[in-house]
């Protein structure tokens, strides 16, 4: 992977963490159940510092401050933005949970293969762990769903 392609890859990981950051925040307004806020909340403390890990071995200096980042994430990207904050607060628990375990299978596996197209050693272990960390996030939803909704015949794959 050539250097530009690296720098657009890294920026853009860092605002699909952020966003993953803001949706688990926004959801968690809707839940009821405790067990599924306090995950929701650790997985975005978590998005955070993956974005922040992405971050930190961005090569260049062509970046603001990962605090400006942070702070200009908000409500400033496409996706935040088109997020139809009426509709995610009328996600149940179930809903929001199916939502996010989707979510975390897609980034585990775009991690992946960005991971295997990278010549970086020290990038490859950031995605790496990143896509590590992506699969426990899912496996400790999926437990949240399991516990929660066990006698439902319809769960996800």
């Amino acid at each position: 992977m050539a250097q530009s392609e690296l720098k657009t890859a890294i920026r853009k990981m860092i605002q699909v963490e952020l966003d993953a950051m803001h949706y688990y925040l926004k959801a968690t307004e809707s839940m009821q159940d405790e067990g599924a806020i306090f995950h929701f909340t650790l997985l975005a403390e978590e998005e955070q510092e993956h974005a922040r890990s992405f971050y930190e071995i961005y090569p260049g200096d062509d970046l603001p401050s990962f605090e400006k980042i942070l702070s200009d994430s908000t409500a400033n990207t496409p996706i935040i933005k088109s997020l139809d904050i009426g509709l995610v607060a009328r996600l149940d628990e179930r809903q929001a949970l199916q939502l996010a375990m989707k979510l975390e299978k897609e980034l585990e596996g775009n991690l992946r293969k960005m991971a295997l197209k990278l010549n970086s050693v020290e990038a490859r272990a950031v995605i790496e762990r990143n896509a590590e960390s992506t699969l426990s996030h899912y496996e400790m939803i999926a437990s949240d769903y399991a516990r929660l909704y066990e006698d439902i015949k319809d769960k996800p794959a």
